[in-house]
C-alpha cells in the first residue's frame, strides 16, 4: 500500500473550506467518506415541515445526526456526495410536498409511494435527472400534471392505485419519456385518452413493461390498427379489470412473438379463445380469468411450451383438457377451476413435473385421480374439490412439498393409509363430504406438525382413534371433523390446541360430559359447532363474552346441557341453543351490540317474559323461541326489529303460553314468510293487515296445524 499523498492532502483539505462537503481521511486505507452537503440537508429539513408525520417514521431527520445521508430513506453518491435516493415508501405519511425537493437537483430515485399524499406537484417535473418515480397507492386527485413530461431520462414510472387521477392530455405528454421501460398507470382513470391502442403504439421505442389494469380503458380497436407497425419491444401487458372485448385480440397479435406477459382478466373479452393465441409462443404469463371467453380450449395452447402461467379461471370454457397440455411441461400454475371443463384428468398430465399450483375445483371433471398425479413432486398447492371424482386416493407420498391439498366434495372412498404418511409440509388437509372410511390413528398424523387446517368432515365411516394421551405435533386453526366417529368419550387431544379459531365435532357421536378443560381454550374462536351428540355439563356463564372476540356463530344444540343461560357475546351473529334442557330467561338477548342474524332457544327450559329490547335486534332474520315457557303479551314495540332495510324472514313462537293480540308494529316486517304462534293463548281477530303488508308470507300458524290450514284454503 503506497503512502499518503501530501499534495493530494492539501488539496482535499482545500476543497473541504471553500465549498460545503466535508470528508473524513483515512491515513491507513486511503477511502474517502463523503457526509452530505448543508444546501440538499436543509432542502430535506423543510420538506419534512410541510408533512405530517404522525408515526414518526422520520425521527433521525434533523436529530443529533447532522449527516442527512445517513437519515431514514435517503441514500447519496460516494462520489459526489449529493443526495440521489429519496425512498419513502410506506411510511404513513401525508400533508404537503413540497417545492423545496428542488435543492435535490440530483436525485434519480424517488419513491413516495403507500402514502396518504394527496396534492400531485407540478414541480416533480424539474427533477430532471430522475430515473425511477413511484407515485403509487396515494390520495392524489386531479390531472395527471404534464410537466412529468420532462423527465425525459425517466426509465421507470409508476402513477398506479391512484384512484382520483384522471389523464387529460390524451397521453401526450407521455412521449417525450424517450428513455422509459417501466409505465405503471393501473386505476388511473383513462377514459378521456382517445384511441387508446394507438396511444400505446406511439408509446417511447424502448418501452418493455405496460400496466394499465382498471384504467376505464373500452374503446374497441380500430381496424385500422390491426396492420399498423409497431417497433416496442413490450414484453409486458396487464390490461386486466378494464372493459373493452374480443377485438382486442388482431392488436395483441402484432406482439406475439415478444409478449411474455399477458394479463386480461376482468375484462368483457367474450365468445371463442382465438386459435392464433396458441402461436404467442414466447408467453411465460396468460391470464384470462373472470371473462366471457367460451367454448372449447384450442389444442394450439399445447404449442406455448414456455407457458409457466396459465389462468383460466372462472370463464365458460367446456369440454375436455386437451392432452397437448402435456407439452407445456414448463407450467408452474395451472388455474382451469369454476369452468365447465369435464371427462378424465389426463395422463399427461404426470409430464407437467414443474407444477406448483393446480387448481380444477368446480368443475365437472369425473373418473379416478390418475396415479400420474403422483409424479408431479413440485406441487405445493393441489385443488380437486366440488368434483365428480371417484375410487380411492392414489399414493402421494412424492409429494413431498405438498401445503394444501383440497378433495372435498367428491365421491373419493376408501382408505387413507397411504394418503398422508409422508406430507410432512402439510398446512391444509381438506377431505370433506367423501365416503371415505377405516380408522385414522395417530400414525397417520405423526408427520405433519406444520397442519394448521385439517377438514375430515362428513366422512360418515370415518373413525379417529387416539391415545388419551396423544400430543399432536400440530396446533391447528381449523378443526372439521363434523359427522365422524369421534365418540363416545370426549376428544382428549383437543385440549393441546389451543388457539384454534374454528371447531365442528357435531354429530361426532360423543356421549360424554364436557371437560373442564374445555373452558380453559382459544380466545380465538369464531366458529363452534357441537351439536347433535349427548354431551352433557355446564357452561360458565361468562365464557361466550370472554372467549369469542370477533363476530362468531355457535351451535350447542341437540345436546343434554341443563345449566342456566350463559352470558351472550355481544359479537355474535348465529346462536342456535335449541334441543337442550336450558333454564332462566331471555332477557340475555339485550346483551347483543346488534349483529344478532339468527337466534334459535327452542325446546328447552326457558320462562318469563319477553324483553324490551327488539329495536336492538335489527338485524335479525330468524327467531325461534318455540316450545318453552315463555309467557306474558307480545310488546307494541316487537316490530320496531323490522325497520328499513330489515330481513326478518321467521318468527317461531309457538307452543308457550302468550296472551293477547298481535302488536300491530309486526306489519312493518314485510319480508316475513313464516309466522307461527300456534299453541298459545292469543285473542283477538286476526288482523288484516297480514294479508296487506306481508306480502312474502307463506307458512301462517295461529291456533293449530288444522286451523291454519283452513284459514289459508278459504282465503
Amino acid at each position: 500500500m503506497r503512502g499518503p499523498n501530501y499534495a493530494e492532502l492539501l488539496v482535499l483539505l482545500f476543497l473541504c473550506s471553500a465549498t460545503t462537503i466535508c470528508f473524513a481521511f483515512n491515513l491507513s486505507d486511503s477511502e474517502v467518506i463523503m457526509r452530505c452537503i448543508e444546501e440538499e440537508r436543509q432542502a430535506l429539513f423543510k420538506f419534512k415541515q410541510g408533512l405530517q408525520d404522525n408515526f414518526s417514521m422520520l425521527s433521525s431527520w434533523g436529530s443529533d445526526e447532522e449527516d442527512c445521508c445517513k437519515w431514514e430513506g435517503i441514500k447519496c453518491s460516494n462520489r459526489t456526495g449529493h443526495v440521489v435516493t429519496l425512498h419513502l415508501s410506506n411510511k404513513r405519511l401525508s400533508g404537503e410536498i413540497r417545492s423545496s425537493l428542488l435543492g435535490l437537483q440530483h436525485l434519480t430515485y424517488l419513491d413516495l409511494s403507500y402514502n396518504y399524499f394527496s396534492i400531485l406537484p407540478k414541480f416533480i417535473g424539474l427533477l430532471t435527472k430522475l430515473q425511477y418515480l413511484n407515485l403509487s397507492k396515494n390520495y392524489f386527485f386531479g390531472t395527471i400534471p404534464p410537466q412529468l413530461g420532462n423527465l425525459s431520462n425517466l426509465i421507470s414510472l409508476d402513477i398506479s392505485w391512484n384512484i382520483m387521477i384522471i389523464e387529460d392530455y390524451n397521453l401526450d405528454w407521455l412521449f417525450h419519456l424517450s428513455s422509459l421501460r417501466n409505465l405503471d398507470m393501473s386505476s388511473v382513470n383513462l377514459s378521456k385518452v382517445v384511441n387508446w391502442p394507438d396511444k400505446v403504439n406511439m408509446l417511447p421505442s424502448l418501452l418493455q413493461d405496460l400496466r394499465l389494469s382498471n384504467s376505464q380503458l373500452s374503446l374497441p380497436v380500430p381496424p385500422t390498427l390491426i396492420n399498423a407497425n409497431c417497433s416496442s419491444p413490450l414484453s409486458f401487458l396487464d390490461l386486466s379489470l378494464n372493459q373493452f372485448n374480443s377485438s382486442i385480440f388482431p392488436w395483441l397479435f402484432k406482439y406475439y412473438n415478444r409478449l411474455l406477459h399477458l394479463d386480461l382478466h376482468c375484462t368483457e373479452i367474450e365468445g371463442l379463445i382465438p386459435k392464433a393465441l396458441g402461436n404467442m409462443v414466447a408467453l411465460v404469463h396468460l391470464d384470462l380469468s373472470f371473462t366471457k371467453i367460451e367454448g372449447l380450449i384450442p389444442k394450439a395452447f399445447g404449442n406455448m411450451t414456455a407457458l409457466v402461467h396459465l389462468d383460466l379461471h372462472s370463464t365458460e370454457i367446456e369440454g375436455l383438457i386437451p392432452k397437448a397440455f402435456g407439452n407445456m411441461t414448463a407450467l408452474v400454475h395451472l388455474d382451469l377451476s369454476f369452468t365447465k371443463i369435464e371427462g378424465l384428468i389426463p395422463k399427461a398430465f404426470g409430464n407437467m413435473t414443474a407444477l406448483v399450483h393446480l387448481d380444477l375445483s368446480f368443475t365437472k371433471i369425473e373418473g379416478l385421480i390418475p396415479k400420474a398425479l403422483g409424479n408431479m413432486v413440485a406441487l405445493v398447492h393441489l385443488d380437486l374439490s366440488s368434483n365428480k371424482l371417484e375410487g380411492p386416493i392414489p399414493n402421494l407420498s412424492k409429494l413431498s412439498l405438498l401445503r394444501e391439498l383440497h378433495l372435498s366434495n367428491n365421491q373419493l372412498n376408501g382408505s387413507l393409509d397411504n394418503v398422508l404418511g409422508k406430507l410432512s409440509k402439510l398446512q391444509v388437509l381438506d377431505l370433506s363430504f367423501n365416503s371415505l372410511k377405516g380408522v385414522i390413528t395417530e400414525t397417520h398424523l405423526s408427520n405433519l406438525s406444520s397442519l394448521n387446517q385439517l377438514d375430515l368432515s362428513y366422512n360418515y365411516d370415518l373413525s379417529l382413534k387416539f391415545s388419551p394421551d396423544w400430543i399432536p405435533p400440530f396446533h391447528l386453526d381449523y378443526i372439521g371433523l363434523g359427522s365422524c366417529k369421534l365418540g363416545p368419550t370426549f376428544p382428549q387431544w383437543i385440549q393441546t390446541q389451543k388457539n384454534f379459531s374454528a371447531l365442528d365435532i357435531s354429530s361426532a357421536r360423543i356421549s360424554d360430559t364436557i371437560p373442564n378443560w374445555f373452558w380453559d381454550l382459544s380466545f380465538n374462536i369464531k366458529y363452534l359447532n357441537i351439536s347433535a351428540n349427548q354431551i352433557t355439563g355446564n357452561i360458565p356463564f361468562e365464557w361466550f363474552s370472554t372467549r369469542f372476540q370477533a363476530l362468531n356463530a355457535i351451535d350447542l344444540s341437540y345436546n343434554r346441557f341443563s345449566c342456566p343461560l350463559p352470558q351472550l357475546n355481544s359479537n355474535s351473529w348465529v346462536l342456535n341453543l335449541s334441543n337442550n334442557l336450558f333454564r332462566g330467561t331471555v332477557t340475555f338477548i339485550c346483551e347483543s351490540d346488534g349483529f344478532l342474524e339468527y337466534l334459535d332457544l327452542s325446546n328447552n327450559l326457558l320462562f318469563g317474559e319477553l324483553p324490551k329490547c327488539w329495536p336492538k335486534m335489527a338485524n335479525l332474520e330468524l327467531l325461534n323461541l318455540a316450545n318453552n315457557n315463555l309467557f306474558g303479551r307480545i310488546l307494541k314495540s316487537f316490530g320496531k326489529i323490522c325497520w328499513k332495510y330489515s330481513f326478518f324472514k321467521s318468527l317461531h313462537f309457538q307452543n308457550n303460553s302468550f296472551i293477547g293480540e298481535l302488536p300491530v308494529s309486526l306489519m312493518n316486517c314485510s319480508l316475513l314468510s313464516v309466522i307461527d304462534f300456534g299453541e298459545n293463548k292469543l285473542s283477538g281477530r286476526i288482523p288484516t293487515w297480514i294479508g296487506t303488508s306481508l306480502l312474502q308470507l307463506m307458512i301462517l300458524r295461529l291456533l293449530s296445524l288444522l286451523v291454519a290450514y283452513h284459514y289459508s284454503y278459504v282465503n
